[in-house]
């Protein structure tokens, strides 16, 4: 059944966030907010480290709604992102979502930002950009997940399109960019995601990469999906993901997270307990 949000209403949001390193510990400073887009106060589960979780109430996207979010990590600073469910972007009336995401990350500073899947029911019309832009001697883990229907209920992305960018820059220079478009014809197509509803993207920017971790990755199993890992650039790791649940991907992406973290990072596995819930 495609679904409608009922009585939707568009919405304009905007939510921008610094991080800063105190003494002891990563401090968040909201600068701007406006519409649904807010954090909860931060969480400290191991030490200089700041959880943060970005909230969206309406709970879901409508075609229409315009979404930003700006992310500033100052130097030294150390923050991990995320958000406490899946996003869900309604069946359009013919408006289309925009989803903006800004992320800046200065040298010596860490970011991890992981929220949890979108999903696109029948119908819905998205664009969604997401710009990192890091700095030399700086450290970023990203993912972005995506469900095209919902293949749990045997309701598949019969009808229309999402557009999705994902960029990175270094001191204003474009390293990578890549923009998709995905509707019906593209999920089946062989070029495409192969009839699979699931795709993810990990994106890994800093100068702790090397051979051997790299070897290790490749080595992570992957169950109900398909894997590659290229290396563009030689502070540049990109994880593409095509699968048949959201369950698989993020049960590979938080195995590649748990070896990142330690070489990347320097520290060990530390699961949001928002992710239990």
């Amino acid at each position: 059944m495609n679904l409608i949000a009922p009585g939707a209403q568009n919405w304009e949001a905007y939510l921008e966030l610094k991080l800063v390193r105190g003494e002891q510990k990563t401090r968040l400073v909201p600068v701007k907010r406006y519409g649904p887009l807010s954090v909860q106060r931060p969480f400290y589960p191991e030490q200089e480290t700041c959880h943060v979780y970005v909230l969206h109430p309406p709970g879901g996207v409508v075609g229409g709604d315009r979404l930003e979010l700006k992310v500033n990590l100052e130097s030294r600073a150390s923050a991990l992102l995320t958000t406490p469910g899946a996003t869900k972007f309604y069946q359009s009336a013919g408006l289309t979502a925009q989803v903006k995401q800004q992320l800046n990350v200065q040298p010596d500073a860490g970011l991890e930002y992981l929220p949890q899947e979108n999903i696109y029911f029948p119908g819905s019309l998205v664009n969604a950009k997401t710009t990192l832009h890091v700095e030399q001697g700086s450290h970023a883990i990203i993912w972005e997940k995506h469900c095209f229907g919902r293949p749990v209920n045997n309701e598949f992305y019969s009808t229309g399109q999402v557009i999705i960018e994902l960029e990175l820059r270094q001191d204003d220079r474009l390293l990578l960019v890549e923009k998709q478009r995905i509707d019906a014809a593209e999920i089946k197509r062989a070029s495409g995601l192969r009839n699979h509803p699931v795709m993810g993207t990990l994106l890994v920017y800093s100068d702790r990469l090397n051979r051997e971790l790299i070897t290790t990755l490749r080595e992570i199993p992957v169950l109900d999906g398909i894997s590659g890992l290229t290396q563009p650039l030689e502070n540049i790791l990109v994880v593409r993901f095509m699968g048949n649940s959201t369950a698989s991907v993020n049960d590979y992406f938080i195995k590649l997270l748990e070896l990142l973290r330690l070489v990347i990072l320097q520290k060990e596995m530390c699961r949001p307990r928002i992710w239990a819930t």
